[in-house]
This record gives C-alpha cells, structure tokens and sequence, in this order.
C-alpha cells in the first residue's frame, strides 16, 4: 500500500479507499475516522487514480486463500447447477 501510495503521491488511507471502491463485490465503504483531519483525507480517495497495474499489485498481495466452500462453489459444474449458465455483468 505505502509503494503504491508513494508513487502516486497520496496518502496509504487513500490508496486503500480508492482500491476498495473500484472492487466490483465492495458494495459499501465504511471509513473508520475519528478527527476532521483523518475524514479529509479519506474524502481524498475519490480523486484518486490507480492504474491497472497499481491494482494488480495491490490485488496479489492481499490475496487469501480461501478455501472450502468457495474452491468448490467456484467449479464450472456447481456453478451450472446452481445459477443454470446465468451471470451478472460486473460494473464498469
């Protein structure tokens, strides 16, 4: 976060909230401020520009293995099954 946060000269809170709200499962950001100065910065975020490859690193390294039940619910067949070749385009 901080060499992402450097290179684009902004703050490491911002970053974060910038790349939370471009993910596209993110529905809400809750930011967690208790001065003005803190809420100021946080309000910086939405001019805040990543490229894609800021986001793709910021994407690999907070990566979690997560494991069952969403290694099987991510199966072409469960996925089938369950949502009948049905999909949601993602926001752009």
């Amino acid at each position: 976060m901080r060499e992402v946060a450097d290179e684009v000269g902004r703050s490491p809170a911002q970053v974060a909230l910038a790349w939370t709200l471009l993910d596209p499962a993110v529905t809400s950001t809750i930011m967690g401020v208790r001065t003005l100065a803190q809420l100021e910065d946080n309000l910086g975020a939405l001019d805040v520009a990543l490229t894609d490859d800021h986001r793709m690193r910021l994407d690999e390294v907070s990566a979690v293995e997560l494991g069952f039940p969403h290694d099987m619910l991510r199966r072409p067949m469960t996925r089938g099954v369950l949502f009948g070749g049905a999909t949601i385009a993602p926001r752009s």
